[in-house]
């Protein structure tokens, strides 16, 4: 079972880890990292992709995919300016970590389903 919280941790898996193009866009807020694994699926798709950064499709079923978990007090205010920074194709999601420590809930930008997959499946 996830720990609750996870509006105060974010898992990240390409340009805005540490070290990474867009790392930047987290640089301003206090707190620390440990990294993880989520399930789930790399799709070269998204805006990411051109630069060698995939998208990631959650999927319980899915390959272990590494991933770098910040916690921050100070993510709640900034949601909005992560939102809008990842854009349409992204949504930002809940899924479970797993860490050194344990499951951890953590909000995740997963690659939304291009838009005639997600017709073609019957999803919204």
């Amino acid at each position: 079972m996830a720990a609750s919280g996870s509006e105060t941790r974010l898992a990240v898996y390409g340009s805005l880890a540490p070290g990474q193009s867009n790392q930047g866009e987290l640089a301003g807020l206090a707190g620390d990292w440990r990294p993880g694994t989520v399930r789930g699926w790399k799709v070269e798709s998204g805006w990411g992709a051109a630069r060698g950064y995939p998208g990631l499709r959650p999927d319980p079923h899915g390959p272990e995919v590494a991933v770098e978990v910040f916690t921050s007090d100070d993510l709640p205010s900034h949601w909005a300016r992560l939102d809008a920074f990842e854009g349409e194709e992204y949504a930002r999601t809940t899924v479970t970590v797993a860490t050194l420590e344990g499951p951890l809930a953590a909000q995740l930008y997963a690659l939304r389903p291009a838009p005639q997959a997600a017709a073609s499946s019957g999803a919204p």
